[in-house]
């Protein structure tokens, strides 16, 4: 399985990966209209794109209160019945990434769903900070990461 995963070391927060995906998705570029939400930490000086975890026991399926969400078994991404949303944002509120976004048009919870395999995110992403990758080697460049955040924190905090 593939997922996308993000360098925080490399991304700039241009925002092109918002774009490309409002483009794909809504026909629109405008980041309001974008399965990716940029959390930017000027403390720090991070952006990091956030994208549907796709959790293999999602919070966001148990919340859905028209139960429309659901992982599909041959590619095991959570997936949604966008058409039939009522929007009453239950999803949103448990998805502990932040992940699941109100679109403004259709008045719809929505999430990524990799573009059916071929995000065009990454594909665009002028930095190259995104990658789509297999699920195992996205774990040991997380866990990477985290660590290495860890230490810069800690660093600071001397």
């Amino acid at each position: 399985m593939k997922r996308i995963a993000v360098n925080i070391e490399i991304c700039d927060g241009c925002g092109v990966c918002q774009l490309v995906c409002s483009a794909q998705k809504a026909g629109q570029w405008h980041p309001s209209f974008s399965r990716i939400i940029i959390k930017r930490d000027e403390e720090f000086g991070l952006n990091v794109p956030i994208f549907c975890m796709h959790c293999s026991n999602p919070p966001c399926e148990t919340f859905c209160v028209m139960n429309l969400i659901y992982k599909d078994h041959d590619s095991d991404l959570t997936l949604r019945h966008e058409d039939r949303c009522i929007g009453c944002r239950a999803c949103e509120i448990a998805c502990p990434f932040s992940a699941a976004i109100m679109d403004p048009i259709s008045e719809a919870v929505v999430n990524c769903d990799l573009c059916g395999g071929d995000p065009q995110c990454v594909k665009y992403c002028p930095a190259g900070a995104l990658a789509f990758i297999d699920i195992s080697e996205a774990a040991d460049k997380k866990r990477r990461q985290t660590a290495g955040l860890q230490i810069l924190e800690a660093s600071r905090k001397l």
